[in-house]
């Protein structure tokens, strides 16, 4: 009489376990927004009027560095 009934509490127990809900909530990451500094705007736009092919110096690079800083500048 012992066995079945230690086999049935087994039973029993397993079946809880079996059954067992678990919830996982997962949070929305955060975004941070990284503002560049103006000294990394001015330097990411010269590079580009450089690649453009334009000569440091000249009017056509000083238009073409303020443009891209513009363009680049958040707000």
């Amino acid at each position: 009489m012992a066995r079945p009934a230690c086999v049935l509490a087994l039973l029993l127990v397993c079946g809880a376990c079996a059954t067992e809900r678990h919830t996982t909530f997962v949070a929305e990451p955060t975004r941070a927004v990284l503002v560049p500094s103006d000294a990394q705007l001015l330097a990411e736009s010269r590079t580009a009027c450089t690649g453009y092919g334009l000569q440091a110096g000249t009017p056509s690079y000083d238009r073409c560095v303020a443009n891209e800083f513009a363009a680049r500048r958040p707000g």
